[in-house]
């Protein structure tokens, strides 16, 4: 059976509502951008995979990765680690209500002066730039400790290497800009403290925040993380996006399935209160048994029927050639144009919607489509400029038979 949602949880009075995976952070790269104005849902997620290439040297299928943003304050922080690193941490995690890395725990943290602060999670030390006011962090250095329970002067070199590394990376910034507002480590606050999730409070008192306190022995105020919404949640998950939208149909699945078994419940308690109620529910029964059986008939006619409408609609699917326009676009598209969605429209129609990291592509690129001696009929509409990318809907139309079906078989 499908585990409890998290709401189901808390109802029943579950201790852990919500089951997080962490993953070693210190095997992530992250970057911190100026969030697009506009950019919601899918559009933001297209914006952050193109990001996430930059980030590493391998393709963004090679990569584990996540985001997380503030529309108040415009910034975006995208983090990403290469699979192969995280094989074993990941492995199992198919049952967790979310995975992130481990420097997670402090997105959502708030200091009045820009501030790194400390966290430690198993055997790894992190350390996190947050801006003034801003919930996003503007980096994130994790480093793996040595040995079992890290001692004071383990944790004291490791802290030093880390402020180190933030400091490298502050003195290649000149001035403050949207995305890194921080470029001068000596307005940046360093608490002594090393803080540590409390295991014994937030998810049990209140399931919508989680609790981090110094370590024993250390002084310092706690700090408290409120929970953002599930669809924030997902957006710093770090599994591949097929795992994560194949996990959100499921768990919107579950949560439906629960719903009707708390109404099945409901039900059968009524009906043992209502015990006269039982013999009229028995009677029902008999009825629509009777008037299934006499409907079976046309339900199995129907149901053929059905069965030939969908293979009629099939074959005339597949007549579109959808693969074949859009491999007749691509051997003109410019390297700097990236399409990111195309729908094939009646039999020789194409629409598609584009990205260009050059805007002054876009024209070219549609002086480039007129040459083609097969299309009739080029537009380009919905043209929008923002920082330094276009986005643009594109519609060709092929001439009738300029196109034949792929085959596939003709190697074999």
């Amino acid at each position: 059976m499908a585990k409890l949602p998290q709401r189901m949880r808390l109802l029943l009075g579950n201790e852990d509502p919500v089951e997080p995976h962490f993953v070693p952070g210190n095997w992530f790269v992250n970057r911190s951008l100026p969030l697009p104005e506009g950019l919601k849902g899918g559009e933001l997620r297209e914006y952050v995979e193109l990001t996430v290439e930059e980030l590493s040297p391998f393709n963004e299928k090679q990569l584990h990765w996540g985001y997380t943003c503030s529309r108040e304050t415009g910034r975006l922080f995208v983090y990403a680690a290469f699979d192969q690193k995280l094989k074993t941490p990941m492995a199992d995690t198919d049952s967790a209500d979310y995975v992130f890395p481990d420097f997670a725990q402090t997105f959502g943290l708030t200091f009045d002066r820009p501030t790194l602060i400390f966290f430690l999670h198993e055997d790894r030390l992190s350390g996190a730039l947050f801006p003034a006011m801003d919930t996003v962090p503007q980096s994130v250095v994790g480093i793996q400790l040595e040995g079992g329970e890290p001692g004071d002067d383990v944790l004291v070199e490791a802290k030093d290497r880390i402020i180190w590394r933030i400091r490298q990376q502050l003195a290649l910034s000149r001035e403050p800009t949207p995305s890194d507002p921080v470029c001068d480590f000596k307005e940046v606050d360093i608490p002594d403290a090393v803080y540590v999730r409390n295991q014994d409070a937030g998810d049990r008192q209140n399931p919508s925040a989680i609790e981090l306190i110094p370590r024993d022995g250390e002084a310092g105020p706690p700090r408290k993380v409120h929970l953002p919404s599930s669809s924030r949640l997902w957006e710093r998950d770090i599994r591949k996006s097929e795992a994560k939208e194949l996990l959100m149909k499921k768990q919107k699945w579950t949560m439906r399935l629960w719903r009707c078994s708390v109404a099945a419940i409901f039900l059968f308690f009524l009906l043992g209160l209502l015990e006269g109620g039982l013999a009229g529910l028995k009677k029902w029964h008999a009825k629509e048994s009777e008037v299934a059986s006499e409907l079976k008939p046309m339900a199995e006619v129907v149901e053929r029927k059905g069965d030939m409408l969908a293979k009629i609609n099939m074959i005339t699917t597949s007549q579109l050639l959808p693969f074949e326009m859009l491999d007749a676009i691509n051997r003109v598209r410019p390297t700097n144009i990236y399409f990111t969605r195309f729908i094939a429209e009646n039999s020789n129609a194409l629409q598609i919607e584009a990205i260009s990291a050059n805007s002054g592509e876009v024209k070219g690129f549609e002086e480039s489509l007129k040459e083609l001696e097969f299309l009739s009929g080029i537009e380009i509409s919905n043209l929008r400029d923002a920082n330094n990318r276009s986005t643009f809907r594109l519609r060709v139309e092929f001439k009738q038979g300029a196109l034949e079906p792929q085959t596939f078989l003709t190697e074999l």
